[in-house]
């Protein structure tokens, strides 16, 4: 992968003090934004610590990037996602002993966002109301979550984005330094040649909607962008400190067309309908990815439903009593009543051609469903149309089985329900 960077910050108009600090290391792939908290004693020392010992904790271990770019396998992109998050932790405790030994410093905290460009993913980690957006295809996508009151009352479903008014939109709810709070949201996904990252503090995105992130940073050189970006936030009242990172994808090693024919599918999943990019990517973060091998078993009947299954590539068959069913292709999801019933599968699922699938699990949709009610309601309405869709499609073939038999005069035979073929 090829990158080219550009970073900016800037005191702004109205404070006497920089409280941002930033970190960009090409060599590995690391970008890093931190604010220090607005107020709070030690704000420019708590972001600089962030950012240094983020970088000095992922280059200590840089033979776990080494490994996924080796071998980007399932067990050692977890290693790169615990790699950032303890990163992070590190940070924190790192502001937390400071401030405990230097009284002037007590009490100081900072957001962070985090972007890897590692192998041809971007992973992604933040922790406050710092953001990463992302300029792809004609738009810029917003594709973290701040740890905001704002953001908490918009995943309730008691707010949206454009509530410009909201009067504690700047009330931060995790922050490093803070005790309890240093979680932070990790995701990834592949990226494409032509993508552009923007890295920022609320100093910027505080005046700036997705639409004017596109228009203002779109065009031009990393550094013109940066430049242009910075100075619209100052014109706009410079009222906190502005920094930016943007993060340019000049090439992949990998097929691009690939994988944004991947990305295609995925946008297409009924599951996901209606879901914007941001909590898309994020979500498929958190499915398992499975290859199969032509002829192999993804699920087997009666064995206990372990979750949703969406077909990336290749063919999965259903078969129920060793006889084909149906067959579903690239963009389709089936197991849905998995995400609601702890059962036994009816059917078994055979891979045709090698299959890419991707697993979301029971646990993991409940834990969706309960984090986000805003993002619960857009879950819970794709599941049910689709489980009506399949409803209606049994319900004519009932129909139709039922008019053959009054035609032949035959009697209607028992059906068993699913309760009962499991008694049996």
């Amino acid at each position: 992968m090829i990158v080219e960077h550009a970073s900016r910050t800037d005191t702004g108009r109205v404070r006497s003090r920089n409280e941002d600090s930033f970190s960009a290391a090409p060599d590995i792939g690391l970008y890093i934004v931190a604010d220090g908290m607005g107020g709070q004693a030690g704000g420019d020392e708590a972001s600089r610590y962030a950012c240094l010992t983020i970088e000095e904790y992922v280059r200590r271990r840089h033979e776990v990037l080494q490994d996924y770019e080796s071998d980007p396998a399932p067990e050692r992109r977890r290693a790169v996602f615990q790699l950032l998050e303890e990163a992070i932790r590190a940070a924190s405790e790192r502001i937390i002993k400071e401030g405990e030994s230097h009284t002037e410093l007590g009490g100081m905290a900072t957001t962070a966002v985090v972007l890897l460009l590692l192998g041809e993913h971007a992973f992604v980690a933040n922790l406050g109301d710092s953001r990463a957006y992302l300029l792809r295809d004609g738009y810029a996508r917003l594709l973290t979550e701040d740890h905001s009151l704002f953001f908490e009352l918009i995943r309730q479903g008691r707010l949206s984005r454009d509530a410009t008014g909201f009067p504690y939109k700047n009330v931060v709810t995790r922050a490093l330094g803070v005790r309890g709070t240093a979680l932070a949201d990790t995701f990834d996904f592949e990226v494409m040649a032509g993508d552009r990252f923007i890295l920022c503090t609320d100093g910027l995105h505080g005046y700036m909607d997705d639409e004017e992130a596109y228009l203002l940073a779109a065009n031009g050189k990393p550094d013109t962008a940066a430049e242009r970006l910075v100075e619209f936030a100052l014109d706009s009242g410079g009222a906190d400190n502005v920094t930016v990172v943007l993060a340019d994808v000049k090439s992949i090693d990998g097929d691009d067309e690939e994988v944004r024919e991947r990305d295609r599918v995925m946008s297409v999943f009924p599951i996901l309908a209606g879901i914007d990019f941001g909590d898309r990517v994020r979500m498929i973060s958190q499915f398992d990815h499975r290859m199969v091998e032509d002829g192999q078993t993804l699920f087997q009947e009666g064995e206990e439903a372990d979750g949703l299954y969406c077909v990336v590539s290749g063919s999965v068959e259903i078969r129920r009593a060793d006889k084909a069913v149906v067959t579903f292709g690239p963009g389709a999801n089936l197991g849905e009543i998995s995400l609601v019933e702890k059962r036994p599968r009816l059917a078994t699922a055979l891979a045709r051609g090698a299959v890419d699938v991707l697993v979301l699990r029971r646990q993991v949709f409940g834990g969706m469903v309960r984090r986000s009610p805003r993002l619960a309601s857009k879950l819970l309405y794709n599941l049910v149309r689709t489980l009506a869709h399949r409803l209606r499609g049994t319900n004519d073939e009932l129909v139709i089985l039922k008019t053959h038999f009054n035609t032949e005069g035959v009697d209607l035979p028992k059906f068993l329900s699913s309760d009962e073929l499991e008694e049996d």
